[in-house]
């Protein structure tokens, strides 16, 4: 890979972890079609961007979950459904291009941004708690099988589920799926490479980008509050999912 294309790519994957890091949206889904227009296979593509998920997002918790209260039991239990979700969703992507999967999920975000703007309190501040912690430790085995396979969008789910579910508002949602995702990714980057779909030349630049986008992201959202992270989670979640729906 030449030095002009991995400035490219770290700038690619700086700019979609920036974005994906203050709004909750998929930096994958920018990513992964930027590494497939420049020949990069499939798998080769989403091992990339669990390796530079794994990273950022563990900066984005600690940013978000900065002095707030963290619940460790219900990421404890969702962290150990969500790792066998992602082994077997890493699994079924390097056998399939799972189309049909992204316009389902597509579908979903779109309903569940059309519930955030009919429920503007939801997700604006601390609210009741409606399901327990095993209850919504169910949720992360699908939530892990989606993230193991190309995991664009798996952010707005989640969030949304911990705030309806677990009474979080929107940066404290988003801090605790943050946490979530870093080991989901890093078990499904070690799926994929350990299968040989490993690119280094792709792979540091990717990484590098997206972990200076998600810090820098992180920290201006926590710091801006709910308003502003709600504001771009609609933004976002409506392109993001009209996107995956039509396939674009």
């Amino acid at each position: 890979m030449s030095g002009e294309r991995e400035l490219l790519v770290l700038l690619i994957a700086f700019g979609a972890a920036l974005l994906g890091s203050m709004s909750g949206g998929s930096a994958s889904a920018l990513t992964t079609p930027a590494w497939l227009a420049m020949g990069v296979p499939l798998p080769t593509a989403v091992a990339t961007d669990k390796l530079a998920g794994a990273c950022w997002t563990l900066l984005g918790a600690r940013n978000f979950l900065a002095r707030r209260s963290v619940d460790w039991r219900l990421l404890a239990g969702m962290t150990v459904l969500g790792l066998v979700g992602a082994w077997f969703g890493a699994l079924v992507t390097v056998k399939l291009d799972p189309e049909l999967l992204k316009r389902v999920v597509g579908g979903a975000i779109l309903l569940l941004v059309v519930v955030l703007l009919l429920r503007p309190r939801l997700g604006a501040k601390p609210g009741p708690v409606r399901l327990s912690r095993p209850a919504t430790g169910i949720f992360a085995l699908p939530l892990g099988f989606y993230e193991g396979m190309l995991g664009a969008g798996n952010s707005l789910v989640a969030t949304l589920l911990l705030c309806w579910g677990r009474g979080h508002d929107l940066i404290g949602a988003l801090g605790h799926y943050y946490v979530l995702a870093f080991s989901w990714c890093a078990l499904a980057a070690a799926s994929y490479i350990g299968h040989g779909y490993a690119d280094v030349a792709l792979m540091i630049p990717a990484t590098a980008g997206s972990c200076a986008g998600g810090y820098l992201g992180s920290r201006i959202a926590s710091q801006r509050g709910t308003g502003f992270v709600r504001g771009l989670f609609v933004v976002v979640g409506s392109a993001l999912g009209l996107k995956l729906l039509l396939g674009l």
